[in-house]
């Protein structure tokens, strides 16, 4: 029996090993979800400018990271949410330099650089122009996909994971299923999986917790999509994701803002206008293909530029008929008791042998049935009305699958921030 004093005792001896570990720690730089800017401020002739003051502000959240450069003119903002940020520079005897709308991608670095000019600090020279897209930053190969293509993406089952062989490299063998995607022909159990930067490889087989590998067909649990911020795919990765030499994909959740958010859907799939399988037969009842997929999301502040969070439902009902061949006794006399319970019955009131109630029950007998014994629906075999004992069957195979999502961000501050969050699948 669990000593829940000693179990209380034991769990606040770890909070204060891990409190005091943060309080004794550097800075903890997450992997895989979040963004860095980054930079050199210059003056006119090209010289480094050390000591000015560049602020990294979040435009949806208003938080901000205050900074300075060093000796070499260099900043660098870190752990930042992928979305969209405005950068400032200054320093005393020159022109103030921003930057509006640099956006941050999941697991990737922007370099925003800063030419000052000399003047008063009470002008402002904005730049507004985008980003370049060439990434001079690293040498990784791949790319970012956003929440916004992949809603509008056609996406059966809504399984993001279907979209990783939109990027260069990432195939999947002929036949489909969990173990046949790869990347530059590496295994499929070579491709990591990051989470909010949290590994989220499975350690038996190597594939992701969440959207896990069901062992045929579709995943067993779903990241709902409209809770990805996006998610990024790194071929030929930084060293500090090396365990794996397949392709690193980084998936970024949403997080609340401080104005109020979300999204609702349904989508829905009914086989009536579908044709009929091949090897199900005419005369026959079709067999179903129905799907319903609903769920919600929403987010907002608690705390407004400080406390914010984030939680996503869905809902995946799925019925998928399977047209087999199956041998089942026919409920029709056609003169052979080895396939007729009529004939079997006949046979055996013909030799006074008494019926057993439990094979009634089973055939969907009554328990008075008498001649011509015809009264039975085939009970548990299902009915069979035709002159043979092999008839088509459905066995419907239904299945749900209930995904919740629950995250929280707290922006302590300018160099610190703390996060969690809790996937049910």
């Amino acid at each position: 029996m669990l000593n829940l004093g000693k179990f209380r005792s034991f769990f606040g001896v770890l909070v204060g090993l891990f409190s005091l570990f943060l309080l004794a720690s550097g800075p903890v730089f997450a992997q895989g979800n979040t963004g860095r800017i980054l930079g050199i401020v210059t003056d006119q002739s090209g010289g480094y400018v050390a000591g000015a003051t560049v602020t990294v502000s979040d435009v949806a959240r208003g938080v901000t990271q205050t900074l300075t450069t060093d000796t070499d003119g260099a900043y660098a903002a870190i752990n930042l949410i992928a979305g969209s940020y405005n950068v400032r520079a200054e320093l005393k005897g020159f022109k103030v330099f921003e930057r509006k709308n640099v956006q941050v991608e999941v697991g990737k670095d922007a370099r925003v650089d800063a030419v000052l000019q000399t003047g008063s600090q009470t002008e402002t020279i904005t730049i507004s122009e985008d980003a370049p897209m060439m990434d001079t930053t690293s040498t990784t190969l791949g790319g970012t996909i956003s929440n916004q293509t992949i809603n509008e993406i056609p996406l059966n089952g809504r399984n993001y994971q279907n979209l990783l062989t939109l990027r260069p490299g990432t195939t999947v063998y002929p036949g489909g299923g969990p173990w046949t995607q790869t990347t530059n022909g590496a295994r499929p159990e070579d491709t990591s999986y990051i989470l909010d930067g949290l590994s989220n490889d499975e350690a038996f087989m190597g594939f992701s917790v969440t959207n896990a590998a069901a062992v045929a067909g579709d995943a067993a649990t779903i990241l709902p999509i409209d809770a990805i911020q996006e998610f990024n795919t790194q071929v030929n990765p930084k060293a500090e994701f090396g365990w794996k030499p397949g392709a690193i994909t980084s998936v970024g959740l949403k997080s609340g803002t401080n104005t109020i958010h979300g999204s609702a859907y349904a989508f829905g799939r009914s086989d009536s206008f579908d044709a009929r399988n091949y090897f199900n037969q005419v005369g026959t009842p079709k067999t179903p293909v129905e799907l319903e997929q609903y769920g919600a999301t929403a987010g907002g502040r608690i705390i407004p530029d400080k406390l914010f969070w984030f939680g996503a439902f869905e809902n995946r009902n799925y019925t998928v008929g399977n047209s087999i061949s199956v041998n089942a006794p026919t409920t029709v006399s056609v003169g052979n008791p080895g396939i007729s319970v009529p004939d079997a019955l006949a046979g055996l009131a013909a030799n006074n042998i008494p019926f057993s109630a439990q094979s009634l029950y089973l055939l969907g007998c009554p328990t008075n049935i008498t001649a011509p014994y015809t009264g039975c629906t085939g009970g548990t075999y299902g009915p069979n009305t035709t002159n043979s004992k092999t008839i088509t069957g459905g066995f419907p195979d239904v299945d749900s699958s209930r995904n919740a999502l629950g995250k929280v961000d707290y922006h302590i501050n300018d160099r610190n921030t703390l996060g969690g969050s809790y996937f049910f699948g």
